[in-house]
């Protein structure tokens, strides 16, 4: 913690002085470019399963990537073995790592200035949601230095348009908007009949408060209460500590997620506030009928009453009235899930890398200098 203290307080220094990237767009279009993504962290959540997955299309197209990151490989994610990956020492300053490259893309604010600092090739902020979009009031005396560094990034790009929107109100910045996508190797619907059972599944850290799982377990135990058989499959990437008597998968495979899924007659989602919300776009491919929030993340693929049902935030009694009546009306279920399928079918990684790739194409015709 000292460290990581020191390590904040030497940027905070840093940033005072900082200066905006001078790019000079060039004519040259390069057929092969090498992308270096500086990543804060490689542990088991959707944003890094993002960040990751634009390693392996831009690989699987032809084209270099480099991963920077102080703490290891990660082995939960299948990364293509062609995208070279560097661990640098916890007390080396990570971007004085970053390669020669065409591209470099900061993947969290903080590493923002100091890959501008480089000095090597044009920066991209990759935004894909946190406290500081969605409630930016709580960072306290942290506001400003993450303005600041945001304002320093010549391109940003977002996963869906509430993001978008979040940037233009909280920090004054025009986003390009490239969405998500599914890995339809790893999720897809079941062939056969799902059980007497009802199977209901969340996913998330009971340590993450946005996530609420806390409400969802409630909701759970609640509906056993009334009599309902449910089979709950809770997701989580920590060893929960607060519900250790609730049954839980830990840190698992993607393919085991998307089994899971598959098994799913149900799935729950009650955030308060989302980016994108994959693992609800996941659940709709899977078959499961969607119960969660408007938390704005799920705008850009979720129907209400069409495609999902929408309850309301913080209320354990609306969650278990939504879910209670998918239980009591299977047709209900099916024709949610069945619509959620065809909206799911559009998320599809050869559109999004094509557009990843044409984005980072223009933005490789930036070279540092010039006026």
């Amino acid at each position: 913690m000292d460290f990581r203290k020191r390590e904040f307080e030497r940027r905070d220094a840093r940033l005072k002085n900082s200066r905006p990237m001078k790019l000079k767009k060039t004519n040259e279009n390069k057929d092969v470019l090498h992308i270096v993504y500086v990543m804060t962290w490689t542990g088991i959540c959707g944003g890094s399963k993002i960040i990751l997955q634009h390693c392996n299309e831009l690989v699987a197209a032809g084209h270099k990537v480099t991963i920077i990151c102080h703490f290891s490989k990660p082995d939960w994610f299948p990364l293509n073995k062609n995208a070279a990956f560097v661990q640098v020492p916890i007390t080396e300053v990570l971007c004085e790592s970053i390669p020669s490259c065409d591209v470099i893309v900061a993947t969290y604010w903080k590493e923002i200035y100091e890959c501008v600092e480089q000095n090597i090739a044009p920066v991209v902020y990759f935004e894909q949601g946190d406290t500081h979009l969605f409630d930016p009031g709580a960072m306290g005396a942290n506001l400003e230095h993450i303005r600041k560094q945001i304002s320093l990034a010549p391109f940003v790009f977002t996963v869906s348009n509430f993001a978008k929107e979040k940037l233009r109100e909280n920090f004054n910045v025009e986003a390009e908007v490239i969405p998500n996508a599914l890995d339809k190797k790893i999720f897809y619907p079941a062939n056969t009949k799902r059980g007497e059972k009802t199977i209901i599944t969340a996913i998330g850290s009971e340590s993450i408060a946005f996530k609420c799982i806390p409400n969802i377990i409630a909701s759970i135990i609640l509906l056993k209460k009334i009599g309902y058989d449910i089979d709950f499959i809770w997701i989580t990437p920590h060893e929960p500590r607060q519900f250790k008597s609730i049954p839980s998968i830990v840190n698992p495979s993607q393919n085991i997620i998307g089994e899971c899924l598959r098994r799913s007659d149900i799935y729950v989602c009650a955030s308060l506030y989302e980016s994108f919300c994959l693992p609800v776009l996941e659940a709709m491919t899977c078959g499961a009928a969607v119960v969660t929030t408007d938390n704005g993340g799920i705008r850009d693929f979720v129907k209400p009453d069409i495609n999902a049902l929408i309850i309301k935030k913080n209320n354990i009694a609306d969650m278990v009235d939504k879910i209670e009546a998918l239980i009591k009306n299977p047709d209900r279920r099916q024709a949610l899930s069945s619509a959620a399928l065809k909206t799911a079918q559009k998320f599809d990684w050869t559109d999004t890398s094509r557009k990843l790739i044409n984005y980072y194409r223009n933005i490789a015709n930036y070279v540092v200098g010039g006026l």
